[in-house]
């Protein structure tokens, strides 16, 4: 699909207002809210816009700002909640949120300079998946295990490194976690099938 002005228009216009958002620059009546709500009142309307104009000619790219969308309000949501009871952990969390965000505006800068020859994956959203981590999710499949046993399964010694691409598949919203133990989040399934 090639974009029309547009298209591109309505891009730019989401990629100002998150640039906008991860600034602290916005109207005086959303300045206030947590970065939550700010995201909920300032952003996500003009993404739904975007995502709506998509969806017919770009059915994989607007899959791809929807997850990255759903990852960055999770996220927001998780670091106002943090900041009520670990301040610290929640400015790290805070740094963290705010890389999502930058990733994010270059992704959606990559579809609006979309020629019509490129069709962006998810996996180029998620900048691609080393050789541990697709042995992750190959042995992960659709189980849930512990890391341990998530390792033995991998053919992987389960020390820091491993803990590192867990961590990093769980900080994606690739991974998630709770007992009894790590699972491959459904709209990343289709990683299963490579």
């Amino acid at each position: 699909m090639t974009l029309t002005s547009e298209h591109i228009a309505e891009i730019e216009r989401l990629i100002n207002r998150l640039k906008k958002w991860r600034e602290g620059d916005m109207p005086r009546a959303i300045k206030d809210f947590t970065r939550y709500i700010q995201l909920i009142r300032f952003v996500e309307p003009q993404a739904n816009v975007v995502l709506m104009d998509l969806s017919a000619g770009m059915p994989e790219a607007v899959r791809v700002i929807h997850v990255k969308l759903q990852e960055l309000l999770r996220k927001a949501s998780q670091v106002d909640i943090l900041k009520q009871e670990d301040a610290y952990a929640a400015r790290i969390e805070d740094v963290n949120l705010l890389r999502l965000a930058r990733d994010f505006v270059l992704m959606l800068e990559r579809i609006a300079k979309n020629t019509g020859n490129d069709t962006l994956t998810l996996n180029d959203a998620e900048h691609g998946l080393d050789d541990a981590e697709q042995d992750i999710i190959e042995a992960i499949g659709n189980e849930a295990l512990t890391g341990e046993k998530l390792a033995k399964k991998a053919g992987r010694p389960y020390n820091f490194k491993f803990k590192s691409s867990l961590s990093g598949l769980r900080k994606r919203g690739i991974l998630g976690n709770k007992k009894p133990g790590y699972f491959l989040e459904p709209e990343y399934e289709f990683l299963l099938k490579k």
